[in-house]
């Protein structure tokens, strides 16, 4: 097996500047030009599209938001840019009316108690009503239900 041996100045000082610049190449001779990047794998795409709906009403002072399907991870920003956009508007009491909300993981959770403080540093609110029952359980036990006004009248 042989050794190849480099100067101080690299590997590149021991390449032919003739392999350096396609143009010094014979014109038999086609440059290798760079691959297309490649397609994202299927598991990183989203796999639907997204599962929530939204409806968004104004009443006298309140603005009413109502939830239809699934608040998660692949849905929460979808909530998040109306909500952001309706507080730099100036509404700031909001109703979230979540009566037809299926599902809501952590990620949702947490994008309602941000905008919540949001709300909160411009003398606003949150509320929640209508949670189905296991959504309301889900609020209760992580200690919301309180925050998000969910049971009260």
């Amino acid at each position: 097996m042989g050794s190849l041996a480099f100067s101080k100045a690299g590997p590149a000082a021991a390449v032919p500047s003739v392999l350096m610049s396609p143009a010094a190449l014979p014109p038999e001779i086609e440059p290798v030009r760079p691959l297309p990047p490649a397609p994202l794998p299927p598991a990183v795409l989203p796999s639907r599209t997204a599962d929530l709906k939204l409806v968004v009403g104004s009443e006298t002072e309140q603005t009413v938001v109502t939830l239809v399907g699934d608040l998660t991870m692949s849905t929460a920003c979808i909530l998040g840019g109306v909500l952001t956009e309706l507080v730099d508007k100036g509404h700031r009491f909001l109703i979230l009316d979540a009566s037809a909300l299926d599902s809501c993981d952590g990620a949702g959770w947490n994008l309602l108690l941000g905008i919540r403080w949001r709300l909160a540093t411009v003398s606003g609110h949150l509320r929640i009503v209508g949670l189905p029952p296991r959504l309301a359980r889900l609020c209760a036990q992580m200690e919301l239900a309180e925050v998000f006004g969910v049971g009260a009248a």
